[in-house]
């Protein structure tokens, strides 16, 4: 065949493939103006942070390091989250990943591939849609429930469960909202799936933002068959460096890593050397940070609710989701304005738009921006 057929063939395939069509979204903010569409709020690196990836460099740590991520970084993660209240987890459990969507990919097609399908919420972040449809995976969605801040509820988890798809795909919080499951919704699900002999693929990136001691994890509750996702030690700068987690009690780390050295080799050293003392930078900073956030985001689901823009369920203090009358015009009028929202459509629901909140409290700028 010839290569102008070949390349037609393959580019059509693409185009075809409404999962690979899902937006690709910016990690970090990004001019021109104030960004308010990202995930995590994010300062410049402390200086501990740098000199840890400067001294690494200057006693040569400039070659490839172990697949998994350095020794001494998997078991600060593996603290990280036993902090969360996720127990048995060690060096040996967790990868360390090039970012967010590494994370994504790398479970949802390893663990995919054992299980055949899938099953998305209807409203996730695009990088989820994207890592399934790399490969041919059947997918199926979940509808979720606007008034609980886009979450699937119960009865639907429980029918894709009986339909016999035996991998979920979940998000608590979820990325467009910050809405969290509770605790006693969690114990019914991790039964569900205990009872199906299914798995689970938990994004729990956004949960260090929910106040203290309110953020409940599947993975407390299941143990084993689940594979839990997330950033490291979000709010410190480390967002522009794109380290991520991936961590799993069940044996399926080992596939894991071959499928990360075959793509990647390894996460960038020096990130991984810098990401060394972020535990005290985050341990020192983060209750107040979050605490900030808090209230920067109550006060504007006040500016919000008065201009006529709905504020969707949610629990965590870094974003805040609205469903104003005609979402594609307040979009239009923040970016005349200079700031840039996210598009609740990229996301799986069209009319809706989240706002990030940030420590300059550019969000209650930009909401006046509207009055």
């Amino acid at each position: 065949m010839p290569n102008s057929k070949t390349k037609g063939m393959v580019l059509g395939r693409h185009l075809d493939n409404s999962l690979l069509q899902a937006p690709t979204l910016a990690v970090v903010p990004h001019g021109p103006g104030v960004d308010l569409s990202g995930d995590h709020p994010t300062k410049p690196l402390d200086s501990t942070m740098v000199e840890g990836a400067w001294t690494a460099l200057l006693e040569g740590q400039t070659h490839y390091v172990d697949v998994p991520g350095i020794a001494p970084l998997r078991e600060a993660l593996a603290a990280y989250l036993g902090e969360m209240g996720l127990a048995g987890y060690s060096a040996g459990t967790v990868l360390v990943t090039a970012g967010m969507q590494e994370a994504r990919f790398l479970s949802v097609q390893l663990i995919g591939a054992l299980f055949g399908k899938i099953a998305l919420p209807a409203v996730v972040h695009p990088g989820a849609r994207k890592a399934a449809g790399v490969r041919r995976l059947e997918v199926q969605t979940l509808p979720v429930d606007p008034a609980d801040g886009m979450l699937p509820t119960l009865s639907v988890i429980s029918e894709a469960l009986d339909e016999g798809c035996k991998l979920l795909y979940l998000e608590s919080p979820v990325r467009l909202t910050g809405a969290a499951f509770g605790a006693a919704t969690l114990a019914k699900i991790g039964s569900l799936v205990r009872q199906a002999e299914a798995a689970v693929i938990w994004d729990q990136g956004l949960a260090p933002w929910v106040a203290g001691g309110q953020y409940a994890s599947l993975a407390a509750t299941l143990g084993t068959r689940i594979a839990v996702i997330g950033e490291a030690w979000p709010g410190i700068g480390l967002e522009g460096l794109q380290l991520g987690y991936l961590a799993v009690l069940e044996g399926w780390l080992e596939a894991i890593r071959s499928q990360k050295q075959i793509m990647s080799i390894c996460t960038s050293t020096p990130s991984q050397y810098a990401a060394l003392n972020a535990p005290a930078v985050y341990a020192g900073t983060h209750e107040d940070q979050r605490g900030q956030l808090s209230a920067y985001r109550a006060e504007a689901v006040v500016l919000a609710e008065r201009m006529g823009a709905r504020p969707l369920p949610g629990v965590s203090a870094n974003v805040l989701a609205l469903r104003p009358s005609k979402a594609s015009d307040v979009i239009n009028r923040l970016a005349a304005a200079g700031y840039t929202a996210a598009d609740g459509a990229d996301y799986g629901a069209p009319g809706v738009i989240r706002l990030a909140v940030t420590s300059d409290n550019a969000i209650a700028s930009a909401l006046n921006a509207l009055a």
